[in-house]
């Protein structure tokens, strides 16, 4: 997988691991989730059950923050969470180890690993691929 492909899955872990505000009778199933919490998590729908409770916690904390988000926001929290459902789970341990090494980093350090993927994210979309296309070929 690119290294890009991994820095989305990492900052979409980001919003999974962050500290939420959940409480632990938020573990609910797919079909105890309301209507809309379930078309907010969709791209979760196939493992919802098998998630562990709080990883569900976590991502019902969300889904409540979800309609507060501007639409550009409310767009990028949905590629981020499909792009987390395709990941496999060998590529999720992955992601999970380098959220790990960056929560390590001093705090200046991880704003500017932020601030430099804000940067990437307003790149055009063909020179991302060229940019990713160029690191597969090392």
């Amino acid at each position: 997988m690119a290294r890009v492909g991994l820095v989305t899955a990492l900052l979409a872990a980001l919003l999974v691991f962050a500290p939420a505000c959940a409480r632990a009778d938020d573990a609910l199933t797919w079909n105890q989730l309301s209507a809309s919490q379930r078309e907010i998590l969709q791209p979760l729908a196939k493992e919802w059950d098998s998630l562990e409770p709080d990883r569900r916690e976590r991502w019902i904390a969300i889904a409540r923050k979800y309609p507060t988000l501007p639409p550009d926001q409310q767009d990028r929290v949905h590629q981020r969470m499909k792009h987390w459902a395709a990941l496999s789970p060998a590529q999720r341990a992955e992601v999970k180890e380098l959220y790990k090494q960056i929560q390590q980093l001093p705090p200046e350090r991880r704003r500017e690993i932020l601030q430099k993927w804000s940067e990437y994210e307003q790149f055009p979309s063909a020179l991302k691929d060229a940019l990713r296309a160029a690191r597969e070929r090392k």
